[in-house]
């Protein structure tokens, strides 16, 4: 979530090892009409992507801000105005703000996979977060997280079934929010043995009981969205599922568990390429979602014909003619109609290289109404004319506007 609500402002984040020689690394404020820098944040989320900015004042962003005083660990859910940079706590996690049951020693509170908050009917903010510390084990080599739904506004938490979403879990699978914020869905890929990991459960918000199980793998690069008549939906990539149920848009629907092919196999868009990442963003546009896909960087089929899913040449191309194949595309929601509107040229996070540039992957995101993207990319580290694969490569980013008729 980049853009803040009325697009004045918006954030990226940069990594030391991409920052210019001796330049700042951290959280970086631009201008959302002039692009133009204005200073950086004095931020500390959970990670990179972990801040939210407000849906009605575009001043005011929140953050879980983790860090001790002397010896005692604390977290604060934070509100900052980032034009005063003054800051409110909102809510203490620790050292006394957890829910009942919570294990003793933890130290610090994040949110999980995807980055989104849930906004009810009342207009209260809806978070999936999670606790971890020495006491909570880690899940399958992943940080261990005691998980657990809060409401913003009235601090009531929500506690997971634990028949259903057993404790702890790790950190890719914490229950999210909904876009509605009257559900949780929680990954079944880690943990649960009596489900196959193609599934993901649906809780009530309120309650943390089971509303149904939907045939849809959020172990994949995903987003939550909403489609024009008000469904809950998840939207992103699947794959080794069966067949036709594989793409780069997978939809589904969480208020009725129905699952759609809008770009993949049934559809006729041919097995997903990988490296897919799905942004949906544009919360007052909420129908529409970008993707991005790296797939294959060598971009051409046999003898310079496009085949997807073919090896293609020897090394990367100027002009890749592989169907998807580093390219950006915006998929409506409701009619399910896909536009073809860029390539990203990003060669660095190439899933077969044998040094990857994590930073050079195209991540995606709209701004608030939907008529702009951010992406990334090392454009093929400098000269798309004679691409090249560079795990030390400079990444920047991109701003592409989209016509009106979008």
């Amino acid at each position: 979530m980049a853009w803040n609500c009325d697009e004045t402002r918006f954030i990226l984040y940069v990594p030391g090892s991409t920052a210019q020689n001796g330049g700042q690394q951290g959280w970086a404020m631009y201008d959302g009409t002039t692009y133009a820098f204005i200073k950086f944040l004095d931020i500390n989320p959970g990670d990179v992507e972990q801040f939210y900015w407000d849906h009605a004042d575009p001043a005011t962003l929140r953050y879980i801000d983790n860090h001790s005083s002397g010896s005692t660990n604390l977290a604060d859910l934070t509100a900052i105005n980032v034009e005063t940079g003054a800051k409110t706590i909102i809510h203490s996690f620790l050292p006394n703000g957890l829910p009942p049951g919570c294990p003793s020693g933890t130290q610090g509170v994040r949110c999980g996979y995807p980055f989104a908050l849930g906004v009810n009917a009342q207009g209260q903010r809806i978070w999936g977060l999670g606790a971890f510390g020495t006491n909570v084990p880690n899940v399958s080599g992943e940080l261990g997280m005691w998980v657990f739904g809060f409401n913003e506004a009235t601090g009531a938490f929500t506690l997971y079934d634990q028949s259903i979403v057993p404790q702890p879990q790790a950190r890719g699978s914490t229950p999210f929010p909904s876009v509605s914020g009257k559900f949780f869905i929680w990954n079944a890929a880690v943990g649960l043995n009596s489900q196959p990991t193609t599934q993901s459960a649906v809780l009530d918000a309120s309650t943390g009981k089971l509303v149904r199980w939907v045939n849809f793998d959020t172990n994949e690069h995903c987003d939550t969205a909403m489609d024009a008549s008000g469904n809950d939906l998840l939207v992103g990539s699947q794959f080794s599922r069966n067949t036709g149920g594989n793409g780069n848009v997978i939809v589904c629907n969480l208020n009725t568990g129905a699952v759609s092919n809008d770009v993949g196999e049934s559809s006729g868009w041919g097995y997903p390429t990988t490296g897919s990442l799905s942004g949906s963003t544009a919360w007052k546009n909420p129908s529409w979602v970008v993707t991005g896909m790296t797939g294959n960087i060598y971009g051409t089929g046999s003898n310079g014909v496009a085949s997807p899913g073919s090896n293609g040449n020897s090394g990367p191309t100027a002009n890749p003619c592989t169907i998807l194949d580093q390219e950006l595309m915006i998929t409506n929601l409701t009619s399910g109609v896909t536009w073809r509107i860029a390539h990203h040229r990003s060669t660095g996070n190439y899933s077969n290289a044998s040094q990857s540039n994590y930073w050079a992957q195209p991540n995606v995101t709209f701004s608030t109404s939907g008529t702009r993207i951010l992406f990334n990319s090392d454009w093929g580290d400098g000269d798309p004319s004679n691409p090249v694969v560079n795990p030390n490569a400079a990444v920047d980013t991109y701003v592409l506007i989209l016509p009106s008729y979008a």
